[in-house]
């Protein structure tokens, strides 16, 4: 069975070492109970090397692997180094400040080898565990919806909490997986081509890479019975200001766009960033103008990446899979 299969953790850390202490006891204690023969990769991407003098007492006598990058890259760069160092066929991303609970994998491999409930995915790329807010029942990270609303398509995730969204009991068809928690297969990753450095440094890269995957027909899964816990005190919000982070949102989701909607949609979106524009012409809002102006620089690029997309006749189009996810729970 696939939930026997031995599994790469991959694990792209800065310096903060208090994060490992907390949370790599709890992976280490799921590898003992399942007893396969897993494995973590660390890397650091810190292009110091300031793990290396941790890593020798802290994964001392442990099923685990050191990867020093010699210049900081960024989550997707650090996971794709990861990646290639990686001794088993499944992989599972994992961010420092996520602490897993006992029994997540089993789950996973279960539903990354099942049959998909959908009519344009053949198989499972990505199987997302439910991702709890610093251990929050109540605050689900990882069920994400989509949807499309005056010329502009969102992926994001939805918490229960003061909303209307019901969150499903059973696995679920979502646009997404979170790139720090989720599973897949190292063999559909590289023939996807991994991330897309269009969105580097971060933020929107794992949108990306799991809607190319929909439109080769491999769908992402929500996966309830396996849980984890984001305890959000990851060191990217220590290197940058809230603004700085919310432009890298609000730049990568304007590139997704530009990338992946229809040509049918393109007049509508382009109307979008007009209203958007005078808006905040009017209002003098100077970040929400620095934003379009962030994705604009990458315009370029954008354009030629969704020029490759549209070269494969097979592929499913952006209006088949948001009709397969909110049809189909």
């Amino acid at each position: 069975m696939s939930a026997h299969q031995p599994v790469t953790v991959v694990i792209p850390a800065l310096g903060n070492t208090e994060l490992l202490d907390a949370n790599l006891p709890h992976l280490f204690a799921e590898f003992t109970s399942r007893n396969v023969a897993d494995e973590l990769i660390l890397v650091d991407d810190t292009g110091k090397g300031e793990l290396a003098v941790w890593a020798k007492e802290g994964l001392r006598d442990k099923p685990a692997k050191l990867v020093i990058r010699e210049q900081n890259g960024g989550f997707a760069a650090a996971l794709e180094e990861g990646i290639q160092a990686a001794s088993h066929a499944q992989i599972f991303s994992m961010n420092s400040d996520v602490r897993v609970r006992p029994g997540f994998l089993e789950p996973l491999q279960v539903a990354l080898a099942s049959q998909p409930k959908s009519e344009i995915a053949h198989r499972v790329f990505a199987a997302a565990p439910r991702v709890l807010l610093n251990g929050n029942e109540d605050e689900i990270e990882s069920f994400a919806k989509c949807q499309q609303l005056l010329g502009l398509l969102t992926t994001r995730a939805e918490s229960p909490q003061g909303s209307l969204v019901k969150l499903p009991e059973g696995n679920a068809l979502v646009p997404f997986a979170i790139g720090g928690t989720f599973l897949f297969r190292k063999a559909d990753f590289e023939e996807l081509g991994g991330f897309d450095s269009l969105f580097a440094p971060f933020y929107f890269e794992d949108n990306d890479l799991c809607w190319r995957a929909w439109r080769q027909g491999l769908c992402s899964l929500y996966v309830p019975s396996a849980v984890v816990e984001h305890h959000h005190k990851g060191t990217i919000g220590k290197l940058l200001s809230p603004a700085r982070r919310r432009a890298a949102v609000e730049r990568g989701e304007l590139l997704f766009n530009w990338k992946h909607l229809d040509d049918s949609e393109l007049l509508d979106h382009i109307a979008l960033l007009y209203r958007r524009t005078m808006d905040a012409w009017l209002a003098d809002d100077r970040e929400a103008l620095i934003w379009l102006q962030l994705a604009l620089d990458s315009l370029e690029e954008a354009c030629a990446k969704r020029k490759a997309l549209a070269s494969s006749a097979s592929e499913a189009t952006s209006k088949q899979i948001q009709g397969e996810l909110m049809h189909r729970p």
